[in-house]
């Protein structure tokens, strides 16, 4: 007999989570004991993991009559997530990987509260109920951008003559106050001070932060950075946002000393052969999962550091690195920001990362 779960863990009935040292499995087990199938996946590789669980959770909701149901807003968003695999690279129509990666993690949330209702009954009220119970839950941001992916979804039924009204128009997305977070040099010192006594990944962790700082980049511009990128004048960064079709634009930030020590200092701690600059342990690049995992190590660390000084230490992320950058830099007069930045409107670079809290100028004569 089975016995009942010690502690809630969000899988459905009859399937079952076993963490071992090197691999997590999931398995489906029926009322005679016999399991119907396994699924296993790295232990160290979480989005690998994500992957499996999503699939291991698929396969237990058919097995247990739960499936998705054809005319459900879950079955519009899968045909929706088909179509837009479907689309040419060069199509207009169709997103980047990176953020139809994040939509599917988005459109499980999305499942739990719009899963099995047809889409001619979503209304506007409950569209704001759902973003109400998000903020509540702490995510009000994020909401935001289901509610996005939702909208996506009903306006490609729209396409397709099921519905003639999309519900998500003129909605009012939960106000998010903008961050305006900038990293004192002092907390980057202690940052690279604590990695560089732990060592390992933690350094790779920090040079990388310490990187992005100075050459203004991107989240996911740095942790992909390729070796091939290291150029005799500098680094040259592949600009990380684009539309569709358009030719990757790239930026070259010309060496300075602190840039170049990051960058020598990162390859020589490679453990492996690897193509990217930052590599993980494995040799390959930090997902956004697997780099979460290891910052905040890193920061408890910093913490603890700074607790047994009695100084200040506010925890930071390697996305708070590119505006406190863009902010010295316009703070210092930078008038080609764009350059820095890799946008083609100056607008988008003050609007999002000048976070300067006192403007400086010369008095009138």
């Amino acid at each position: 007999m089975i016995g009942r779960r010690k502690s809630p863990d969000g899988l459905p009935f009859n399937l079952y989570k076993y963490s071992g040292k090197r691999f997590v499995s999931f398995g489906y087990k029926n009322s005679d004991n016999k399991w119907l199938f396994r699924l296993r996946a790295p232990k160290a590789n979480i989005e690998k993991v994500a992957e499996v669980r999503a699939e291991a959770i698929r396969r237990a909701e058919a097995l247990n009559g739960n499936s998705v149901e054809s005319g459900t807003i879950a079955d519009l968003i899968a045909r929706y997530f088909s179509w837009q695999d479907e689309l040419g690279r060069n199509d207009e129509r169709r997103k980047a990987d990176v953020t139809l990666k994040e939509n599917k993690r988005e459109a499980n949330f999305l499942a739990e509260y719009f899963g099995k209702m047809a889409p001619l009954n979503v209304r506007p009220m409950h569209i704001y109920e759902y973003l109400d119970i998000r903020a509540k839950g702490g995510a009000p941001a994020k909401a935001n951008k289901e509610i996005a992916l939702l909208s996506a979804a009903l306006e490609f039924g729209r396409r397709k003559g099921e519905i003639e009204i999309n519900p998500c128009s003129d909605i009012k997305y939960n106000p998010v106050r903008p961050s305006t977070a900038t990293v004192p040099r002092a907390h980057m010192a202690i940052m690279l001070r604590v990695a560089r006594q732990r060592r390992g990944q933690y350094l790779v962790q920090a040079l990388c932060a310490k990187a992005a700082y100075h050459a203004v980049g991107r989240p996911e511009e740095m942790r992909y950075l390729l070796r091939s990128g290291i150029k005799s004048d500098g680094v040259q960064i592949p600009v990380g946002k684009r539309k569709p079709g358009y030719e990757q634009r790239h930026k070259l930030a010309e060496w300075n000393s602190a840039l170049r020590t990051a960058i020598k200092k990162a390859l020589s701690l490679r453990p492996i052969a690897s193509i990217y600059v930052f590599a993980n342990a494995s040799g390959g690049a930090y997902n956004r999962y697997s780099w979460a995992n290891g910052w905040k190590r890193l920061m408890d660390h910093c913490e603890r550091y700074a607790e047994a000084r009695a100084v200040p230490f506010v925890r930071f992320t390697l996305a708070t690195m590119r505006p406190t950058s863009v902010t010295q830099r316009m703070d210092g007069g930078d008038e080609r920001i764009t350059d820095a930045t890799g946008h083609t409107d100056p607008r988008t670079a003050r609007k999002i990362y000048d976070r300067r809290k006192v403007r400086r100028f010369k008095a009138t004569d």
